[in-house]
């Protein structure tokens, strides 16, 4: 059983013993016991465990710009996932709500610079698009290109039956999502839902 960290607190990893946030690591269950490992140490696990060479590359972190100028600071995490490898980006924020966050996936003996410029350039094409605009009747409304491009997550009462849209790296409550699309009463309208590795 794996399961990745979410929550804001920082664990030792029992392999290196740094010291690193929870979400920057995965902990495992073998048998009754819990271990904390960071990214690097569970990567260098599963290529061992998999007999693949495989090299820990660290990505500095980025910051970009967005239509409005607003700078955003990603930060990267790589991770083997059996034989491929998936790079995250996230964006860097000042307390736990949610930003931006792309994905990547590739062979896990695939050039990960190549991957890199793949994810590169998917950040910079959402991050020259505006789905949402600030609006004093429902503090948002979907811009005129009547599109929005999004990612779900849990929302922070974890009601599963209300999740959190994150658009434009701007976190959306459920209900808020519905006062946006109410003005569109008597449309038809096309949901299409992906991976996250995806782009569409």
């Amino acid at each position: 059983m794996v399961k990745t960290s979410r929550v804001m607190s920082t664990e030792q990893c029992s392999a290196c013993k740094s010291r690193n946030p929870s979400s920057l690591g995965v902990s495992l269950q073998i048998k009754e016991d819990y271990q904390y490992l960071c990214f690097n140490c569970y990567n260098d696990m599963m290529a061992e465990h998999l007999g693949i060479d495989f090299e820990n590359i660290t990505f500095s972190p980025i910051t970009l710009k967005d239509t409005d100028n607003r700078e955003h600071t990603f930060h990267f995490q790589t991770r083997l996932l059996g034989y491929q490898i998936i790079i995250e980006a996230r964006e860097q924020l000042d307390d736990d709500r949610e930003g931006y966050h792309f994905s990547v996936l590739g062979d896990a003996d695939d050039d990960l610079f190549d991957l890199f410029k793949v994810l590169f350039e998917r950040m910079r094409r959402a991050l020259n698009q505006k789905h949402i605009e600030s609006c004093d009747l429902t503090k948002h409304r979907i811009t005129d290109q009547d599109t929005v491009r999004g990612y779900i997550t849990c929302s922070r009462e974890g009601n599963r039956d209300h999740p959190l849209l994150v658009i434009d790296g701007k976190e959306i409550e459920w209900h808020e999502f519905g006062r946006m699309i109410s003005i569109y009463e008597g449309f038809n309208f096309k949901l299409e839902i992906f991976d996250k590795t995806e782009e569409k």
